[in-house]
């Protein structure tokens, strides 16, 4: 059987783009979205390029709905070979003093706490296979910070330090924990909040001359799925045309 890749978040943007590189890489691809339509027309789309898909919805901040995802991929597909955890959203752009602690929260619900979540319930299945991958999503920000988006810069390196600790817990099982962390990236998401000419003005630093492409961020995802990646763990990958080079 082909490997099993469950991908939260995977409708739209870098987690659409994943699905699509999983798949086209022979794995049978479980796409897990708050937005269950867009979910279906991804799995469609897969299908349509000779791929394996299946689509499932989900709310990542909710762990009985995580708990029921889980228990039903393991129980179609007999086993999870990657998890990749791609939900997540910055969602505000405010001062500190501003926020409020029930966006605060959301913000880490969505991103850290999601994370934590699906970790907790696909952990077991991976243990017990005696391998896995397991594939968290940081930003640039939860490295360099962000102003005005403090919640958001909070979680993602919160996620990066996770993941470290994550894979020395998991590595007896044999069982991979990396992050990968994009930098600008135009999803649908980002380009419909300003103009392709105000993101090149905004990003005019960026040393390779562009912003990244989602099919850019999910060759790195793809790649730490392989046997190439075998001894790679607890290490994030920072996939930002050389804007941050920690």
């Amino acid at each position: 059987m082909s490997q099993v890749a469950l991908i939260t978040g995977g409708a739209n943007g870098i987690g659409r783009a994943v699905a699509h590189r999983m798949a086209a890489g022979g794995m049978s691809v479980v796409i897990a979205d708050f937005d269950g339509a867009a979910a279906e027309s991804v799995k469609s789309e897969i299908a349509e390029s000779g791929g394996k898909a299946e689509a499932l919805s989900v709310d990542v901040t909710r762990a009985n709905e995580i708990k029921a995802l889980v228990t039903d991929v393991g129980k179609r597909y007999g086993q999870i070979d990657v998890l990749a955890n791609i939900a997540g959203g910055s969602f505000y752009t405010k001062r500190i003093e501003e926020f409020t602690w029930a966006e605060w929260k959301e913000v880490i619900d969505v991103n850290l706490k999601g994370t934590f979540l699906m970790c907790r319930e696909v952990a077991p299945i991976m243990q017990r296979q005696k391998r896995g991958r397991i594939l968290n999503t940081a930003s640039n920000y939860g490295l360099t910070g962000a102003a005005l988006r403090t919640p958001y810069a909070a979680a993602k390196a919160g996620i990066i330090a996770f993941s470290k600790s994550l894979a020395q817990e998991l590595a007896p099982y044999g069982i991979l924990v990396n992050t990968v962390a994009p930098g600008p990236t135009d999803t649908p998401r980002v380009m419909g909040k300003e103009s392709p000419e105000a993101r090149r003005q905004r990003w005019s630093n960026i040393p390779l001359g562009r912003t990244g492409r989602p099919e850019d961020i999910a060759e790195a995802f793809y790649f730490l799925t392989t046997p190439e990646s075998a001894w790679i763990t607890g290490q994030t990958f920072h996939v930002n045309g050389g804007l941050v080079t920690p």
